[in-house]
Formats: C-alpha cells, structure tokens, sequence
C-alpha cells in the first residue's frame, strides 16, 4: 500500500488526454482547442476554479492533446508562472519560454530581433515604463517626482526632461515589439492562415501579487496581437484579493480582471456526460482502489463524499489527503471489521478532519451539534423525512447518516421505532451508552499522524 496516488506517466507536450482522462474532460479540451483556433483578436482565456480542482492536471494535458488529439496547427507554451516569480520581469521570463519552444523556422530572426527589443524594455525602471505608455500624465506625476527629488531649479527641469526621453524611447519600443510579433504571426505567401501561438499560463494565483499582476498587464501592453493567445490557469476569487492588495480593499477587483481576460472558462464537475458521476467521487473510487484501500470502506466513503461534493466543499487535493489519511490508520484498526455505527462515525470523523478541522474539534471536545453534521454534508430536511411525503427527495444514506451521528450526539434518533436499530449498529446487543465513541476512535485511530501535503 502506497501513502500517496502514483503519478502517471506524464509527459509535458506528449501526453494528452487519451488514456489518462480520469475526469473525463477531454471533450473540455477540445472545445478549448476549437476556440482558440477559429479566434484571431488578441484572446485571454482565464481557466477558473479554486484550489485542487485540476486546473493544472487539465491545462498540462491540454498542451499535449491539442495537436496530438484536436488535430490544432497552434503552437503551444506551457508557462508556470509560479516557477519563475523569483524573475523580476515577467516580460524576459516569457518571451524566453516562448523562444525555448517555437520550432526552428518561427524562432529564427524574427523572434531573436523580439527577445533584443524586450531586453532594451527590461531595465530598472520597467514598470514605469509600462506606466508611461498606457496612462495620462497625471499618473506619471509620482515617477517624475521621484525622478527629479533633490534637485532644483535647471537641474529638476533637466532630470524632467531626460525622464520623458526614456519614456518616449520605451514607447517607440513596445511599438516595435508588437510589431515583430505581429509580423511573427502573420499569414505567409499565398496563406490565409497566420500562424498562432497559445501560451499556457498556469499557477498564476500563487505568485507574489505583483508578479501576478504584471503577468496580466505584460499580456495586455505588449503580446496584445492578433494570432496571440494566452489560457491562464487561475482562481479568480485569489487573483482579486490579489488586486485588492495592489490597489485597496474597496477596489473594483472583478472590473480591473475584465480588462485583462475576454473568456471565462469552467471546468465540469462531472465525469464526461455524465452529470450524477461527480469528479471528486470518481477520482476517490480510482485512486483508493489503486492504494489497496478496502472495497467496502470505498463504497461507505464514496456515499459521504456524494454529500461533499454537492455542497462543493471538496476538491480534488481534499481526496487525496482522504486516502493518504486511510493508508495512514494504525494497524488492528481496519475499519472493514467494524459494526456499522462504528464505522459510519469513524469515516465520517476521517472527512472531517481532511475537510474541517473545526468540526473535527467540535466533535472530539464534545460540541457538536447535529445541525453541524447535516450542514457538513448538506443533509436537508426533506432527506431524512418520510419517502411518502417527499416524493424521491428522500435519501435513505442521509437518513442513516444523520441519525447515526443524532443517536453518538444525544442518544436519540428521529423515529423511536428505530433507536433498536441504531443501538444495534454499534453493539451486537444494542449499545446503550455511546459516551466515548468519537473519543475513542480519536486516540486509536487519528491521534498520532497529521496530513500536511
């Protein structure tokens, strides 16, 4: 048994989605492959999802399917913004990626002729550059203040003056990048067709806000040309609180992105067609199986994690610390020998753990309240009532879920007829005294390790 799922035999550029769609999103990549190729405007694509939904499993198999599987004539760069945030100027970080991957033919003199025109952009004062030639003057006010303190009288008129000189050089340059990458991209001889380039950007939300952000401001001032694409991989939700940081709590962050990004995509939460089969519940079954995890623990989990994901608490990153935490349990602690009470609450106390800490705490000091677990899993009202009154609503897991945890909580159930029943689930002979459940399963079952990664 393995503490962690195996990668697979994954290679950037190669490997696309044939084989290795445990998601089923294939058919994503293709209508993502479709767009970019039929849209020639300057296009930013923004890949939108929280943390552990397979933004970058999706886009670094994308970079391999579009041509190996889509049958697309793009070339693409895949670009982590993330591994090179240490680089001060994101334009030098990206237009070297995209000369490391162009083919010999395209790289040639055009885009040698590029990388000299953003070496002349890239010095100490870039982003004011930047500044100058997208903004007023009265923007400017601050850099040319700073460029001329400490001076006086024909000495502060003179520094003003050498200032704009630079300003104006900078931006007869960004004029020319565009240009050559324009020229880069454009149709040859008797073609119709230019020549596109797609560059993946992914992890942009875990790089230092400022180097995020100007990713976004290099991508709309200088490769802002047609037959240029980008697809960024991020959390809009974590890019705007980066925006709030740049520019203050009360700024229109969702108004600033719509400058940058002309498409939203999201990526399904089910597997193919299938709308029932939730990604996160798929993924669970293939990689517990795979880790040896017993098949009916999987079956006991995999109906929790149904709850899970429809209240949209879980992502892909939350099962895989599940499983780990499965590998993890002591030995003469497998759950597959267990009464089913006890292994209903030991389950359930795995997820809360991975998933909410909090409520872990709640549970094991006592304080947890019913309405806690069924807010947890998104047990409603009409899941736990009578099947004749709800009409389908009903849900006999929920049912029994709920009921278990009321029976640990206070020793009561819904439905008295049933308290046997539940009693039953934790001793042969009807335990009457659930006290020290939860606290017992913490000390023999999860006291001694902790899932960091």
């Amino acid at each position: 048994m393995r503490l962690y799922p195996l990668e697979t035999n994954f290679v950037l550029y190669k490997s696309g989605f044939e084989g290795d769609d445990f998601f089923g999103r294939g058919q994503a990549g293709r209508s993502l492959s479709d767009l970019v190729e039929k849209v020639d405007d300057p296009l930013v694509v923004a890949v939108d999802g929280a943390w552990g939904t397979g933004k970058s499993y999706f886009l670094r198999r994308w970079v391999g399917a579009h041509k190996n599987e889509n049958g697309g004539k793009a070339d693409l760069i895949y670009f982590d913004a993330f591994a090179y945030d240490f680089i001060e100027d994101p334009l030098i970080a990206l237009t070297g990626a995209i000369g490391d991957r162009l083919p010999p033919e395209r790289e040639g003199d055009k885009w040698e002729k590029i990388k000299q025109i953003a070496a002349k952009l890239a010095r100490p004062a870039f982003r004011i550059g930047v500044t100058a030639a997208t903004a007023g003057v009265s923007d400017l006010a601050g850099p040319v203040l700073d460029e001329v303190v400490g001076a006086a009288g024909k000495e502060a008129e003179a520094a003003a003056e050498e200032f704009w000189k630079r300003e104006d050089g900078r931006r007869a340059a960004m004029a020319q990048f565009r240009k050559a990458l324009a020229d880069l991209t454009s149709p040859e001889g008797d073609s119709s067709d230019g020549k596109k380039i797609v560059v993946v950007i992914d992890e942009l939300d875990r790089c230092r806000p400022d180097y995020a952000l100007s990713i976004l401001e290099v991508i709309k001032h200088f490769f802002s040309v047609s037959g240029v694409h980008f697809v960024l991989g991020v959390n809009l939700k974590s890019l705007e609180g980066i925006v709030r940081t740049r520019y203050g709590y009360d700024a229109d962050a969702g108004g600033y992105l719509k400058r940058f990004i002309h498409v939203t995509m999201q990526l399904p939460d089910f597997i193919g067609d299938d709308r029932k089969s939730k990604t996160t519940v798929s993924y669970f079954r293939i990689i517990s199986k795979d880790m040896g995890v017993d098949s009916k623990i999987i079956d006991t989990i995999s109906k929790q994690l149904e709850f899970l994901a429809t209240s949209g608490r879980l992502s892909l990153r939350d099962v895989e610390r599940i499983v780990t935490r499965l590998v993890l349990l002591p030995k003469g602690s497998e759950m597959p020998g267990f009464l089913s009470g006890w292994q209903l609450v030991a389950t359930s106390l795995l997820l809360m753990k991975v998933v909410s800490p909090d409520l872990y705490a709640l549970a094991v000091s006592k304080r947890l309240k019913i309405d806690d677990v069924a807010d947890f899993y998104s047990i409603s009202t009409d899941m736990i009532n009578d099947q004749k009154d709800n009409s389908g609503v009903y849900d006999r897991s929920a049912y029994i879920l709920y009921n278990t945890w009321l029976f640990v909580i206070s020793d009561s159930v819904q439905d008295d007829t049933d308290y046997e029943m539940f009693a039953q689930s934790f001793d042969s002979f009807g335990m009457r005294s659930v006290e020290h459940v939860v606290e017992s399963l913490d000390r023999d079952m999860f006291g001694l390790f902790s899932v960091n990664g």
